[in-house]
């Protein structure tokens, strides 16, 4: 039975009614009451509420009616329903321009939102409300805004700015004598000072709302679970363990799954420092089970965390890296918001206009910048395969020997504008901070070796004496990122080249210092050019900016290297200065940390394509889709020039190439994408749906020059099969070739058996082994992970080497008897242990794999993709047996 003062004042006020529509309006404020005691009373007094109006057709009432109802459902855990009856409510408000029914409806939407941890939607709606409420005067209506915003920054840990709202809040509430919306103040309160470990004053907010509130109502137990989280941070473990459970009990009965999920919570904390790790695991898990049902995202970031520790306590090591990477996930999607900022100086009106303007502008520059490099890439990788291929095709026509030095230039000059052209394409991401440094053996002198190779062309025709030197004291073989380290190196003396007119360039590689394995090595670039005046010399490293105007003119350039080159430098953990005198010549000093590799000795590169392979390849039948006419000449000349007995058609666009299918079968389609009539990607999904079998099974490699990322995932959602970017390396494309035939059956090997042996095993009995890099696996995660702890990386390391062998052995004997789903739950139970171990998933497949196993148009791409899985795991097992210290 309610029995509080406020009730019963209103049942005094509802008893003196004579109208209808009053008793309503009495009855919803008997409602709101009663919520906080009783919700599921309430909701039935909602309902109750919404007839009579309807009866009386009173549309206030009936918006009234329905948001106590969306409130209800709200504190009830239903967000689903409690949304959709708040719209409701929200359009009767509009219509009859009730602006504090308005405020209110948005009010009980900030709340729903702020549950499901959508921040930035739970500051729109509370930040409409507050606009509402000034407009009518409300102060009070404002004052309980202004403590949901406290508990918006709460959520976002910014703990002062949170206790100030809460505190301005606090004597509007004391003089209203309003106690529901003062158990609410002294909730954030405690919370507030709980996290700010102020926990006196915590226990002091909780121990007032307990001895306000009636028990066995949800202000009660919040405050019994109040204080038992405070007291298990005083270390007062009976007195927390007896709150706890005493409020767990009680939400339990009340249905009140907040306080359901602190207690599990934190009474599983109690368990696992008391090393009942069973019972903690029980607790927590319950914890989780609700969260999770009730979408309650950041208590699941919080149990996540404990979780995972739990988990490395008990020696599992693979549930507590899944737990510790859905911890981090989460964590970043809700404080990724950036609503912060906005929250610190609330200036609502302003704000909001503000940020609207900022949301479209911002979304519409990202489509901007994605459209700009997209087209960037393909307008200039479209002409540069042509030039490339050229090249390439001269190169093998016995060139005179001054054609052949013109030749070479052409070739390295191409490869170096496609590293131009790759630098703009990654500059997003180095600003971003996205980027990877990759961690593989390479040698230095061959680093040093290509870019004198690259540049020593350009040196003659200046008349400039180009000079490398590397010290003796350097081991032949580094571990770090050698194409970056490249890209730096063309660079710097490629400015030096460009701004010297007479003398030399020099590029020295010295050891700067040596601390056990890790090598400091430090790059001079001296020239007898231009130089650089002092005054701008501090602004040489900004984003498009040369040395002056008149630099910029005489030169040309985009001043974007130096940036890039400083970024790079500093991703790789080193640092760059620069020391110049105007019309004398400049140096810049590059100092970067590597470690020393393993093994020294020169590795004797294999050929690519294997005799089975390159008899593959002379027996296929191939279509080549391309639109360009250079592009189809340099793909036609090297496919017919490498494999003679290769039988080639030509398509100018998707349509023709569907044309081409319906009426002959081929082994492999080579798609360009961007094409008129019908572009590649449509081509593809008639092809993988519109088709008859065996033609809408063919075989598709993308062949273009969409290379972001983004670009390259959606050619394999739409059921290609390989992609190759334009200029592409004819290794590249053969390679490619091989790979998406060798895991099924060609065409040309049933037409073609008589040719072959009748002893000779069946091609897809004998895959090419996989080209794979030096080093497959990468360390920096684990070491983040561990802090760099030699014992806990051992220990991850050697929970990995037990568990992927057995995942690799379910995978391998599901496919012998084409189990898939089986394949698709091995693989992607593998795929986070090896990204842990620093696989890349470029190199493993793993993701494609498991994608393959759960699509039949793609089950016969999967051989292939295990087989060189199957090699990869075990030069990454041969890796970390021998990294292991």
């Amino acid at each position: 039975m309610i029995d509080t003062p406020r009730y019963k004042e209103l049942q005094t006020i509802l008893a003196q009614q004579t109208d209808e529509k009053g008793r309503i309006d009495t009855l919803v404020d008997m409602g709101v009451e009663v919520r906080n005691i009783d919700v599921e009373h309430a909701l039935k007094m909602a309902e109750d509420i919404i007839q009579r109006s309807k009866v009386v057709a009173y549309p206030r009432g009936i918006g009234r009616g329905l948001n106590l109802k969306g409130s209800c459902y709200w504190l009830m855990g239903d967000y689903e329903h409690g949304l959709a009856i708040l719209k409701e409510a929200l359009h009767i408000a509009e219509r009859i321009k009730d602006v504090g029914l308005e405020a209110r409806v948005l009010h009980n939407f900030g709340n729903i939102y702020r549950d499901m941890g959508d921040l930035a939607n739970a500051l729109t709606h509370f930040e409409k409300a507050l606009i509402n409420n000034e407009q009518i005067g409300d102060e009070f209506a404002q004052s309980v805004i202004l403590t949901s915003i406290s508990n918006l920054l709460y959520d976002l840990n910014d703990y002062d700015s949170a206790l100030e709202y809460a505190l301005k809040c606090l004597p509007i509430f004391e003089r209203a004598h309003n106690r529901t919306s003062l158990i609410n103040v002294h909730n954030t309160l405690g919370n507030i000072y709980f996290k700010k470990e102020q926990f006196s004053e915590a226990l002091h907010y909780f121990q007032e709302n307990l001895k306000h509130s009636e028990p066995e109502t949800a202000a009660y137990v919040m405050a019994e679970s109040g204080l038992g989280k405070v007291y298990y941070k005083m270390q007062d473990f009976g007195n927390s363990s007896r709150y706890l459970t005493d409020a767990l009990r009680e939400a339990q009965l009340l249905g009140n799954v907040e306080v359901q999920i602190i207690c599990h919570f934190y009474l599983g904390r109690l368990y696992m420092d008391d090393n009942n790790d069973r019972q903690a695991l029980q607790s927590l898990h319950a914890a989780y089970s609700l969260a999770e049902e009730y979408q309650r995202r950041h208590d699941l970031m919080s149990i996540h965390e404990v979780l995972s520790a739990l988990y490395d306590k008990m020696g599992d090591i693979p549930q507590a890296f899944h737990h510790l990477k859905t911890f981090e996930q989460l964590k970043e999607e809700i404080f990724q918001q950036k609503i912060l900022s906005e929250l610190r100086n609330l200036q609502v009106r302003q704000q909001i206009e503000l940020a609207r303007k900022e949301k479209e502008v911002a979304e519409r520059t990202a489509r901007l910048k994605h459209q700009f490099m997209a087209n960037m890439s393909h307008e200039i990788r479209t002409p540069m395969n042509a030039i490339i291929g050229m090249a390439r095709l001269l190169l093998t026509r016995d060139p005179r020997p001054e054609q052949l030095r013109y030749l070479n230039a052409i070739q390295m000059s191409a490869d170096n504008l496609l590293v131009i052209i790759n630098d703009i394409l990654d500059l997003s991401k180095i600003e971003a901070g996205k980027i990877v440094i990759e961690h593989i053996d390479f040698s230095m002198r061959e680093v040093l070796q290509s870019v004198r190779d690259m540049l020593m062309l350009k040196a003659e025709e200046r008349h400039i004496e180009l000079r490398t030197s590397v010290d003796d004291a350097l081991p032949r073989k580094l571990t770090g990122d050698p194409t970056r380290v490249n890209q730096v190196l063309i660079n710097l003396a490629g400015n030096a080249v460009k701004f010297t007119e007479q003398g030399y360039v020099s590029v020295h590689i010295s050891l700067a210092r040596e601390e056990g394995s890790k090598l400091w090595v430090r790059f001079d670039v001296t020239d007898t050019g231009i130089g650089i005046a002092k005054e701008h010399i501090d602004s040489i490293f900004d984003s498009f900016t040369q040395a002056g105007a008149e630099t910029t003119r005489k030169f040309g350039g985009t001043g974007l290297g130096l940036t890039i080159c400083r970024q790079l430098v500093s991703l790789m953990g080193g640092e760059m200065t620069v020391q110049s005198q105007l019309g004398k010549g400049t140096t810049f000093t590059v100092t970067i940390p590597f470690d020393r590799a393993a093994e020294q000795t020169d590795e004797v590169q294999s050929n690519v394509l294997d005799p089975v392979s390159m008899r593959r390849l002379n027996n296929m039948k191939v279509m080549l889709v391309e639109d360009n006419e250079f592009n189809r000449m340099v793909a036609e000349d090297t496919l017919k020039e490498l494999i003679p007995s290769i039988r080639l058609d030509v398509a100018i666009n998707g349509q023709e190439a569907v044309d081409h299918l319906r009426r002959e079968m081929y082994d492999v389609v080579l798609m360009d994408i961007q094409m008129p009539v019908m572009d590649g990607i449509t081509a593809t999904k008639i092809i993988r749906t519109e088709l008859p079998s065996p033609q809408r099974n063919v075989k598709i490699i993308a062949m273009t020059a969409n290379v972001l990322q983004e670009d390259v995932q959606h050619y394999f959602v739409v059921g290609m099969n390989g992609f190759v970017s334009k200029p592409f390396h004819a290794e590249e494309l053969l390679l490619k070739m091989d790979e998406v035939m060798s895991g099924g059956k060609a065409l040309s090997e049933t037409e073609e058996t008589i040719d072959k042996p009748q002893n000779e095993p069946k091609m897809e009995e004998r895959p090419a082994a996989p080209i794979l890099p030096d080093r497959v696996t990468d360390m920096q995660f684990l070491k983040q992970l561990t802090g760099g702890n030699a014992d806990k990386m051992n220990k991850y390391i050697g929970m990995f080497l037990e568990n992927a062998p057995k995942l690799l052995d379910n995978i391998d004997r599901a496919l012998a008897i084409s189990d898939y789903p089986t394949i698709k739950i091995a693989a992607h139970s593998l795929k986070p242990q090896l990204s842990y171990m620093g696989v890349k998933e470029d190199v493993s497949k793993i993701f494609l794999i498991e994608q393959s196993a759960g699509s039949p148009a793609h089950f016969e791409s999967l051989p292939p993709l295990i087989h060189n899985l199957k090699h990869l795991c075990k030069k990454a097992f041969e890796e970390l047996n021998n990294s292991k210290s």
